[in-house]
This record gives C-alpha cells, sequence and structure tokens, in this order.
C-alpha cells in the first residue's frame, strides 16, 4: 500500500516514509544551515535501498531545492555574508566536480574481493566515509554540549591566527564582522566540502557550518545562512552534473518536496 517502484534504481520505496524523511531533512536545512544529505544520502542507500550513485545525485537536487527556500528565507532576515559565500562556492564548486569525478571512477571500478566475497567499490568507500564522518558529527555535538556557551560569537585561537594571514588578495567581510582575511583560506577549506558534496551528496553543510565559526570565526547566526547559501550553490552545481551522468530519480525529488518544503520553514523559524 502506498508504494512506488523507481524506475532508475529498480525498488520500491514506500511513499509516508519518503515524505517523513523530506521533513527531517528540511528542518535540519532550515535550522543549521547544513545540507541534510549527510543523512539523506545513507538513509535513502540503507532504509529504501536506493542505490548510492542514484541516491546521491537524487539527494544533491533535492538538497539544491531546499537550499534555494532557505538561502531566500535568511536574506530576509539579513544573515546572509553573500561575498563569503561566493568567495567559498569558488573553491567549493571545484572540490564537487573533483568528487564526482571521483564517484564516477568508483562506479567503474571492479570490485573488490575481501575473504573471497566481492565488494562495490562505491558501497565499499561511501559505508566507511559515512560511518566517519556521522561519528565526527556525534563526537563534535557531545563536544559542543559539553561546553555549555550561549554565545553566538565564537573566537578561537585558529581563527585570531589565520586572521593574521596576509596572503594576497585579502578582503572585508562587513557582515561577518571580519576586518581583512586572506581568501585563499576560505577557498582552500570549501574545496574540500565540495569534494564531499560531489562524492558523498551531502550539501558540506555539516562540515561547512563548524569552519565557519571555528575556524574562519563568523558569528553564528550568520554562518548559518552563509553556509546554506554555500550549499545552495555547490548542491546546484553537484545536481546539474548527476543529471547529465543519469544519477537523478526525479520522481524521489518530488515527492520529498513536500515535507522538506514544510521542513525548512519550521526550521528557519526555530533558527530565528
Amino acid at each position: 500500500m502506498l508504494m512506488l517502484t523507481l524506475r532508475l534504481s529498480g525498488v520500491d520505496v514506500w511513499i509516508p516514509g519518503i515524505v517523513l524523511l523530506g521533513i527531517l531533512i528540511g528542518f535540519l536545512i532550515g535550522l543549521f544551515g547544513v545540507g541534510g544529505g549527510f543523512l539523506l544520502t545513507p538513509l535513502l542507500k540503507v532504509v529504501f535501498g536506493i542505490p548510492y550513485p542514484v541516491a546521491v545525485g537524487s539527494s544533491l537536487l533535492q538538497i539544491f531545492i531546499n537550499s534555494s527556500i532557505a538561502t531566500f528565507r535568511h536574506w530576509r532576515s539579513q544573515k546572509v555574508d553573500f561575498k563569503l559565500g561566493l568567495i567559498l562556492a569558488v573553491g567549493a564548486l571545484g572540490g564537487t566536480e573533483i568528487g564526482v569525478r571521483i564517484l564516477t571512477r568508483l562506479q567503474r571500478s571492479a570490485p573488490i574481493v575481501i575473504n573471497n566475497r566481492p565488494f562495490s567499490p562505491v558501497d565499499l568507500v561511501l559505508n566507511i566515509l559515512f560511518l566517519v564522518l556521522l561519528s565526527a558529527v556525534a563526537i563534535f555535538i557531545l563536544f559542543e554540549t559539553t561546553r555549555g556557551t550561549a554565545t553566538q560569537e565564537v573566537s578561537t585561537a585558529m581563527s585570531r591566527w589565520l586572521r593574521t594571514i596576509r596572503l594576497q588578495p585579502t578582503l572585508f567581510f562587513p557582515r561577518s564582522g571580519i576586518a581583512s582575511y586572506s581568501i585563499w583560506i576560505p577557498i582552500l577549506l570549501a574545496v574540500f566540502v565540495g569534494v564531499l558534496t560531489g562524492l558523498m551528496g551531502v550539501g558540506g553543510g555539516f562540515v561547512n557550518f563548524p569552519l565557519l565559526i571555528y575556524v574562519i570565526g563568523v558569528p553564528t547566526h550568520i554562518a548559518v545562512g552563509t553556509s546554506v547559501f554555500q550549499v545552495l550553490l555547490a548542491s546546484g552545481y553537484g545536481a546539474t552534473r548527476h543529471i547529465f551522468l543519469g544519477n537523478v530519480e526525479f520522481i524521489l525529488v518530488l515527492i520529498l518536496f513536500p515535507g522538506s518544503f514544510a521542513g525548512v520553514q519550521l526550521g528557519v523559524k526555530v533558527s530565528q
């Protein structure tokens, strides 16, 4: 009952379950400025049995749609540093292309044999990466809750040191309260985030968000909006690349959208 067969994946999915997943992902995007792909992609694979390449491509298109809505809401609240977001996008787009090419190479690779059992290189590599990244997120959350801080201004030794680097060109980011900052630092950080986007179908916000706060020193409320703007640009590029590779299940994205739309609205309100 209420089952749908996906053409690209060849699997049956329970429609209400997909809608509920969309609500969860949309809420995370609106609240934290993360893309939500760090949960969406593995859940599509593990819970619904959708192959990783299709889960990655479909996740990126869904994240792009959600991020468009969230960016608009945060822009209206004047919580987006567009200058910094565009600088991040330069590195993120390059990194996304690298990630897409790595995923394509893994798809075409021969099975990996471990103890006389063949394993798909895509499944093996992405399972390990998601395990590592989700564990890192859990550790980070635990660390944050034990600190018990309640301020939107975070100043770390690393963020203060990085502001002393004068590698040209440098820019002034008034929205983030940063007087002078070398553009190469956010670009290099964004390349790393972009690789995760193209390879794993994650918006990158769950990595980008803490980098903005703890490494670059952006105030939390500005980091949320700026992160989701960068996610918008990177996921849009990644989704386009995967559409041409035939890795996007459009009907799946269509089912996810109503729940995610409602979730984004709720997440943005809670964030404010």
